[in-house]
């Protein structure tokens, strides 16, 4: 018999709202132990540069915000050990910080977590070559992670930059479960209102103490309300460096 928690959410579905259970990082069961050494090894048997050829895919690290002067002088104020990056696309802001990095001689592995399938807004006008374009589909399905890797590769980068190719909830809860935590957040994945708020909880228990979670796309209205929405529920204060916000733990 259905439950009336069931019956709930069907009448909703049936009206077009869809129901999505909140939760942080902190309400999964994990081990308890903090992982402190590199995550690479826990992702991947095989190392994912090992036999790729950079020269089959194009030299393009273009994207939106990747060369903000935000990111190095973040990476020198908190000088982290690991980094998340939620939304990587072809890289570009991760090589941005991957540089900074190099120069302070910091030893921090960056962790890139995305599909590489695209946000809602690259599959809305298939005639867009800036966005749907972008994903470079081959039989029906994106090729834009060979495109980061290229770059990945190009840049001699192989060693700090690991992919992580799945959602982003996905990818919080295997954090929490292994323990990983980070010093620097940048969320830059959907665009979506609930999909902003639901990174937010979830990666802010992932965020060591003294770390920054930081993101993009303030203009856009999901992203600010879900950034607005989430300090004032939790009692933080929003900054703005240069053109990313920015909340510090």
């Amino acid at each position: 018999m259905p439950t009336l928690q069931s019956l709930l959410k069907s009448v909703a579905y049936r009206l077009g709202f869809s129901l999505r259970r909140l939760r942080s990082a902190s309400g999964l069961a994990g081990t308890g132990a903090v992982f402190d050494g590199r995550v690479r090894p826990l992702l991947h048997r095989t190392d994912p540069y090992v036999g790729f050829d950079a020269t089959l895919w194009p030299d393009d690290c273009s994207g939106w915000g990747s060369d903000s002067p935000a990111f190095a002088e973040l990476v020198e104020r908190v000088r982290p050990e690991r980094i998340f990056e939620i939304g990587t696309w072809q890289g570009g802001s991760a090589l941005t910080m991957a540089r900074q990095l190099d120069r302070l001689g910091l030893d921090c592995e960056i962790v890139c977590v995305d599909t590489w399938l695209g946000a809602l807004e690259m599959w809305m006008d298939l005639d867009d070559s800036t966005r749907h374009g972008a994903l470079r589909l081959k039989h029906g399905f994106p090729t834009v992670y060979f495109t980061f890797l290229a770059n990945v590769a190009r840049a001699g980068q192989q060693q700090r930059i690991t992919p992580f190719p799945v959602p982003s909830i996905t990818a919080a809860q295997w954090c929490s479960l292994r323990g990983v935590r980070a010093d620097l957040i940048y969320l830059d994945g959907s665009h979506e209102e609930e999909d902003v708020y639901q990174d937010l909880v979830t990666w802010w228990d992932l965020l060591r103490s003294g770390g920054i979670l930081f993101g993009d796309d303030w203009s856009w209205d999901g992203v600010r309300l879900a950034v607005q929405r989430f300090a004032t529920e939790n009692h933080l204060s929003i900054s703005h460096l240069h053109d990313k916000w920015v909340i510090a733990k």
